[in-house]
């Protein structure tokens, strides 16, 4: 049994420790040395795309955190164990809807899929993000963390890719890019709402975990002030630390000095709302719902021509209506009208928590923010 540490910061920004039994992960942090780090298993002497002194190593290891390697799904009409309240990441595989829960994806942070897709998880910044990787999905955990978020590592080269950055940040594949895959971060309710006939990740993964419970304890969804590891930006005090936000970004391999536009989720409000907006010379529709708990953004064209949006109620999963009558799913799929199978383009983009936008991209703009 290990005590694991957790580093709080109240309303005064003063620091607190808080300790915390956890029977599964080992957090007795370290940052990583310029030689080989005996817990990590990776060389950390060649160069890096961040600073080095910043990879922290979170205990565990080299899939300490255990990727589920040969996943097995239900139908959602037989999942009992997930909440109504609790969140799951969807998207559309093969053309079928398939969720991933996060009281799963808690406990092993990826799964790497039969059909050609690694699922990645973050549960310390709430960030869930798919790519199809070029050489086939075999990516681990590498225990170590940077500014709180999962670097994963590609079993082929042992590159080590940093989730949010959506890039190798060290390794054979330095700069590289990710291409995210269209994902919705949205509960279990909302979804199963939407797609009463998807698949859905189960609990049979090949390890005992209390899938039921929360990996890292209830109160660190729900504490503002409960953050693993040390912040680096904690005097943006713009929105509040946990507050979930829907980020878009544009071009390859981010970095700290990328643009970044969120929007948060508790702006959208009891029905479905589009928003229209241009960032960094493009156009997107922003569409989501706080009561739903979803937000998703796609390019507003169709083929070059520009499409205008409004929100559709009570019709899941169609959320919107363009200009021709054309109505789209959540997907960004057009499901009927004179547009029907026309599919918008995604734009690169992922939700999580605020505090992790804001220490990962050096001052993201806020939509409607007004200092």
């Amino acid at each position: 049994m290990k005590a694991l540490v957790l580093f709080t910061f109240g309303n005064a920004g003063k620091a607190l420790m808080l300790v915390l039994l956890l029977f599964v992960f080992s957090c007795d942090h370290t940052t990583v040395s310029s030689d080989e780090d005996s817990r990590s298993g990776f060389q950390t002497e060649s160069e890096w795309l961040v600073a080095e002194h910043e990879i922290i190593d979170g205990g565990p290891g080299k899939d300490g955190i255990p990727p589920i390697e040969e996943p097995e799904f239900s139908d959602a009409s037989e999942v009992t164990f997930i909440p109504d309240n609790r969140r799951v990441i969807g998207l559309i595989k093969n053309g079928e809807p398939t969720a991933y829960p996060y009281q799963i994806l808690d406990w092993h942070e990826i799964v790497n899929d039969e059909s050609q897709v690694t699922i990645t998880f973050c549960p310390l910044t709430a960030t869930g993000i798919a790519w199809s990787p070029k050489e086939g999905p075999d990516f681990g955990t590498s225990g170590l963390i940077y500014r709180n978020n999962l670097i994963a590592y590609d079993r082929k080269t042992g590159s080590l890719w940093s989730q949010m950055r959506l890039r190798a940040i060290h390794g054979e594949h330095l700069g590289a890019s990710i291409d995210p895959l269209n994902v919705l971060d949205t509960t279990w309710e909302t979804w199963k709402s939407m797609f009463p006939e998807s698949k859905v990740l189960n609990t049979n993964t090949g390890y005992s975990r209390d899938y039921e419970k929360y990996a890292y304890g209830r109160t660190y969804e729900e504490m503002d002030g409960v953050i693993l590891f040390p912040t680096v930006n904690r005097t943006d005090t713009r929105l509040n630390a946990k507050d979930r936000v829907h980020g878009i970004f544009t071009g390859d391999g981010l970095d700290q000095d990328s643009n970044v536009r969120v929007y948060e989720y508790s702006a959208f409000g009891e029905d479905i709302k589009t928003i229209h907006d241009e960032f960094e010379g493009e156009k997107f529709v922003i569409v989501g719902s706080t009561k739903l708990s979803f937000v998703i953004a796609y390019k507003s064209d169709l083929n070059g021509e520009d499409l205008e949006f409004e929100p559709v109620q009570d019709e899941l999963p169609v959320v919107m209506v363009d200009q021709s009558g054309t109505k789209w799913n959540v997907f960004g799929e057009a499901v009927s009208g004179p547009n029907a199978g026309g599919r918008l383009f995604p734009a690169k983009s992922y939700s999580g928590y605020w505090f992790a936008f804001r220490d990962m991209f050096n001052l993201p703009e806020i939509y409607g923010f007004e200092s």
